[in-house]
């Protein structure tokens, strides 16, 4: 109730939320809403969470906004990975994070978008199209087929292609949390019954392009973030179990 009264304040401090019955008891109206406001003159907004990303509008001074995401982790300084996704006009943009006052701490503004990945020379590869944000184009069906409970030993999941990406990981999440990769340079990729933990029940599987030029995985850079393909079951495997 507090937090719900703070960011009413905050809001109207802002202009945003005008004093009307309505407003205050429509149950709709998300109680995490977070605000921002404009702490700069003339302030870029641009199409993804990068400064590599074209400039698509200004903001004003003391121009209030509604914030939907962020992208990137502040720890102790402002270093040009953190940036906030806001509403603007009918669509979504991003802000550079140190130019708005949040009405919460940014890490706890949900993510919804990451840095773009960065070549050896500190720059985009030129492979990806940074006409509208990057993940905004990887659109598509996550769709796995086969089933483990009826004695398959894989399972093959497709996800979309998203231009720019040259790797693919799949994480499979047991009940208890371990998780299991799988990579692939394609659409699609194997989920290995022998490869996967013991332990029995629903797991989870979700997957995320990457770009890299190497083969190590310690310089592999996550371009979007995970996307939930869904779930599957998995008998008990272990060679220790009851008959």
């Amino acid at each position: 109730m507090l937090r719900h009264l703070l960011a009413i304040l905050f809001g109207m401090l802002l202009g945003m939320l005008p004093i009307t019955h309505a407003q205050e008891t429509d149950p709709s109206q998300s109680i995490e809403t977070i605000y921002g406001l404009v702490t700069l003159p003339l302030i870029d907004v641009r199409a993804g969470p990068d400064f590599a990303y074209p400039t698509i509008g200004q903001l004003e001074l003391n121009t209030s906004v509604v914030v939907v995401g962020r992208s990137g982790d502040f720890i102790n300084r402002w270093d040009g990975r953190q940036w906030l996704q806001i509403e603007y006009g009918q669509t979504k943009a991003w802000v550079y994070g140190r130019l708005l006052r949040t009405s919460v701490a940014f890490n706890s503004i949900f993510p919804t978008g990451r840095p773009l990945p960065r070549d050896s020379n500190g720059r985009v590869p030129e492979e990806f199209d940074l006409t509208t944000e990057v993940c905004s184009q990887w659109q598509g069906d996550l769709v796995l087929t086969g089933n483990f409970m009826a004695g398959d030993t894989e399972l093959t999941v497709t996800y979309p292609l998203l231009q720019g990406a040259t790797v693919y990981n799949v994480i499979a999440i047991a009940p208890d949390g371990q998780r299991t990769s799988f990579t692939s340079t394609t659409n699609t990729a194997r989920i290995v019954l022998s490869q996967l933990p013991w332990q029995a029940g629903i797991y989870t599987w979700r997957v995320a392009p990457y770009w890299t030029v190497t083969s190590n995985r310690n310089t592999w850079q996550q371009v979007c973030l995970l996307r939930t393909g869904g779930t599957f079951e998995k008998p008990n495997t272990s060679p220790y179990r009851n008959p």
